[in-house]
Parts: structure tokens; sequence; C-alpha cells
């Protein structure tokens, strides 16, 4: 439930959560980016269609 962004590629993409700098993979710059879309705008996604599974 924390929002990480941003995410700082202005060399080693990186950010700052709770006082602490991770770095990660430019790969998982755009895993970083959904998980914040998912938290600050839920109204954007689809309903899960089986939200009991």
């Amino acid at each position: 439930m924390t929002v990480l962004s941003p995410v700082d590629t202005a060399s080693t993409p990186h950010f700052t959560a709770a006082g602490i700098t991770y770095e990660i993979n430019e790969e998982y710059v755009a895993v970083v980016n959904a998980s914040d879309a998912e938290l600050t705008s839920p109204q954007d996604f689809p309903r899960d269609p089986l939200p009991n599974l």
C-alpha cells in the first residue's frame, strides 16, 4: 500500500521508500509504475471478472 514512484532513470533506475534508496533493473521500471498506478488510480482498471478466485 505504498507508492514507490517516481523512479529516477537518469542513471541506474532507483526509487526511495522510507528513506532507503532501492536500485532496480530497467526492465522493472514499468512494473513499479504499474503498481503505483494501481494504488493511485484504481478507477482506471477494469473490474476483476473472477473476484472469488
